[in-house]
C-alpha cells in the first residue's frame, strides 16, 4: 500500500530539476479556511531576521517543518497547514529584495499565497507587495503584512549599512535557508489536522528551542543515565516558559552568553547561531570545567533569571530598568543578554545587575555612533574583557570608564578620541546614516523622558511598545527648505532632530516651525496618543524665540543635547 504522506528536505527556492523546494512552478499555495490571521508580530520578525544573518554568515538555517495537504484532482494546488506564518513573511522579504535588485524574484519563483481564510487578506498582502514603503502615509494598524513589511525594510536597511549588499542576501537565503517539507494526500481533515498537532506536541517541528531539548536530554542522560525524570524536569521548564508567553530561545541566547562568560570561550564561539554552539558544547567540543553551568539547576536558574528579571525590570523606577533595550538598539543588539548574564554572576542581585549592563550598554552606543558598522575590537573587548569579569560590578564600571574616550583599534589611542568623533558625528549630518540617527535620537528622547517623567511604565509604553504606538524621526525644521549651504548639515544634527509620533509627523509636513511647534503641542492625535518630553520641550524652545528656528536655534539646542548625551555616557570630564 502507498503511504499517503512524503517527507523531504527542501529549500526556498528551486535550484536544480529536483522537487526539493518551496517556492517554484507547479506550487499553487492555498491558506484553507479554518487558517488563522497572518499573525507574525516584531518579535517573530526580529527571530526571523536573525536566521538570514546566520545564512549571511554561510550556515545552514533550519526554518522548521512545513505541512501541507496536496489536492487529489489537481497536485499542483496545496493547502498549507502548517508554515503560514514563514511563508508569507518570506513573501514580503523577498518582495522588498526584488524591488531592491530589479530583479524578478516573485513570478519566477511562482511565489504566492491565496487566502481563503478571511477574505481581506488577499487584498492586504496586494497592497503590502505594492506600495513604495517608505513613501506610504497608509494606516498599518490595520493591515498586519504592511506593518510587517516596514519592520523589515528596515532591517534590510540594517543590513546594507552592515555591507551586505541585496543580491549577496538574495543568495544567501537562495542556498542556505531550508525546510522539512511534510506533503499529504488523500488523508481527511480531522487526520491532516492530527498529524500537525502530533508533530507540535511530540517536538518533531524542530525549531531551535525543540533541537537543544533533545540535544540536552542527550547530554543530561550520559552524566546521569539512572534518572528517569531527566525530560520531565527540562520539559517543565518549557512549560512555565510558554504559561509566561516568553521565548525559549531568548533563553537559549541567555545561556549561551553565560556559557561563554563561565568558560572564557571568546567571540568565535558566541557569534555562532545557537543549534551550531550547543551542539559543539553538548558534543567533541565541550569546554573544560563546564559540569557546574551545563548542570541542570543552572540552567533552569537562567530561565529563572529571565523570568524574574523580565517582569521585575518593569518596577525598578531606574533609567538602568532599560538596559537590554538601549543595547538591543546599538550595532551590537546581540548582548541585549547582559542585564540576565550579569543577575546571573551576581547571584539574582538585580539592581547590581542592571547597573552593570547600563555601563556596558554606554561603551556600545559609543562604539555605535563612532563607526558605521559593528567592528571586531569591540566584539572582542566585550567577549575578552567584559565576560569574563560580568559579576565584578566595581571592575566593570572602573574598565569601561577606561576605555570609553579611546579608539578600539590599536594605534588610535588618543585621549578623548571617541568623545571628539561622538560630538562629530552627532552634531552635522547625523541622518546620513538611519542606524546611527536611531540610536541618538531615540537615547536622547529616553533621556529626556526619565527627566520629566518618574512613572517609568509610562516611559516605556512610549518607546518600547512598537506595535501600538509608533514614531519616526522628525526634522523641526523641514531639511529640504533650507538655503544656505554653509551650515546645511548642521541642519540634518542632532539640534534639528526629534522623535515624534509618526502619526503627527506625517500630518504637518514641511510646515514653519510656528505651525508645527503649536501641533507639537496641541495636536488633536495627543487626545489618544502620549506626548514626548522632548517635542515639549522643542515647542517651548520655538515660543521663546517669537516662533524663530534658524541656525543659531539649532546650535543652542545642540549643545544641550549634546551636555545630556555625554554626561550620561561618561564621555564628560
Amino acid at each position: 500500500m502507498e503511504f499517503p504522506m512524503e517527507t523531504k528536505i527542501a529549500g526556498l527556492f528551486n535550484t536544480s530539476d529536483s522537487d526539493n523546494y518551496i517556492f517554484g512552478i507547479g506550487k499553487d499555495y492555498i491558506i484553507p479556511e479554518y487558517q488563522r490571521e497572518y499573525s507574525w508580530g516584531e518579535a517573530q520578525i526580529e527571530s526571523f531576521i536573525t536566521g538570514i544573518k546566520h545564512a549571511l554568515a554561510g550556515e545552514p538555517v533550519f526554518m522548521g517543518t512545513v505541512q501541507f495537504a496536496r489536492e487529489s484532482k489537481n497536485p499542483s494546488k496545496l493547502h498549507v497547514i502548517d508554515g503560514q506564518q514563514r511563508m508569507t513573511t518570506f513573501l514580503l522579504f523577498c518582495n522588498l529584495l526584488e524591488k531592491m535588485t530589479g530583479k524578478d524574484i516573485l513570478s519566477k519563483n511562482n511565489m504566492s499565497l491565496d487566502f481563503r481564510n478571511f477574505e481581506s487578506n488577499n487584498d492586504k498582502l496586494a497592497e503590502a507587495l505594492s506600495i513604495k514603503h517608505e513613501e506610504t502615509d497608509k494606516d498599518i494598524v490595520n493591515n498586519r503584512y504592511l506593518e510587517n513589511a516596514n519592520i523589515l525594510e528596515a532591517s534590510l536597511e540594517d543590513l546594507i549599512q552592515e555591507g551586505y549588499t541585496a543580491d549577496r542576501i538574495t543568495e544567501s537565503i537562495n542556498k542556505r535557508i531550508y525546510f522539512v517539507e511534510l506533503i499529504t494526500k488523500d488523508i481527511p481533515l480531522p487526520q491532516v489536522v492530527g498529524i500537525f498537532n502530533t508533530l507540535n506536541t511530540t517536538g518533531l517541528d524542530l525549531n531551535c528551542s525543540d533541537l537543544f531539548k533533545l540535544q540536552y536530554y542527550e547530554y543530561l542522560k550520559k552524566k546521569e543515565p539512572d534518572n528517569d525524570s531527566l525530560m520531565r524536569q527540562i520539559c517543565d521548564v518549557y512549560e512555565r516558559v510558554n504559561k509566561e508567553n516568553k521565548s525559549m530561545n531568548n533563553i537559549l541566547d541567555i545561556y549561551k552568553h553565560c556559557i561563554v562568560a563561565k568558560c572564557k570561550l571568546g567571540y568565535e564561539m558566541l557569534s555562532k547561531s545557537n543549534e551550531t554552539f550547543f551542539d559543539e558544547i553538548f558534543g567533541k567540543k565541550e569546554p573544560e570545567n563546564n559540569a557546574e553551568i551545563l548542570g541542570f539547576k543552572e540552567f533552569e536558574k537562567i530561565a529563572e533569571i529571565y523570568l524574574d528579571l523580565s517582569e521585575a525590570k518593569y518596577g525598578i523606577q531606574s533609567l538602568n530598568s532599560f538596559a537590554d533595550d538601549i543595547i538591543w538598539i546599538t550595532r551590537y543588539g546581540r548582548y541585549w543578554t547582559i542585564p540576565y548574564v550579569a543577575a546571573y554572576f551576581n547571584g539574582k542581585n538585580y539592581e547590581n545587575a542592571l547597573e552593570t549592563a547600563i555601563d556596558i550598554a554606554k561603551y556600545l552606543i559609543v562604539c555605535s555612533v563612532d563607526f558605521d558598522k559593528a567592528i571586531n575590537p569591540v566584539h572582542t573587548f566585550i567577549c575578552k574583557d567584559i565576560l569574563p569579569l560580568i559579576g565584578e560590578k566595581t571592575q566593570i564600571k572602573d574598565k569601561i570608564k577606561s576605555v570609553i574616550c579611546k579608539s578600539p583599534y590599536d594605534g588610535q589611542k588618543e585621549t578623548d578620541w571617541n568623545k571628539a568623533e561622538f560630538i562629530h558625528r552627532i552634531k552635522s549630518d547625523l541622518c546620513r546614516n538611519k542606524k546611527r540617527a536611531f540610536i541618538i535620537c531615540y537615547l536622547s528622547a529616553l533621556l529626556e523622558e526619565c527627566s520629566g517623567e518618574k512613572d517609568f511604565s509610562k516611559i516605556r509604553s512610549k518607546l518600547f511598545d512598537w506595535k501600538n504606538f509608533q514614531y519616526d524621526i522628525e526634522h523641526i525644521c523641514a531639511y529640504n527648505t533650507i538655503k544656505d549651504s554653509s551650515y546645511k548639515n548642521e541642519f540634518n544634527g542632532i539640534g534639528n532632530l526629534v522623535i515624534l509620533n509618526r502619526s503627527i509627523n506625517r500630518s504637518i509636513g514641511d510646515k514653519v516651525v510656528k505651525i508645527k511647534a503649536e501641533q507639537y503641542k496641541n495636536s488633536p492625535k495627543y487626545e489618544t496618543e502620549p506626548k514626548f518630553v522632548s517635542v515639549l520641550n522643542v515647542a517651548e524652545q520655538i515660543e521663546r524665540n517669537n516662533g524663530v528656528w534658524e541656525i543659531e536655534q539649532v546650535r543652542e539646542r545642540q549643545k544641550e543635547q549634546e551636555k545630556l548625551l555625554c554626561d550620561f555616557l561618561g564621555l564628560t570630564k
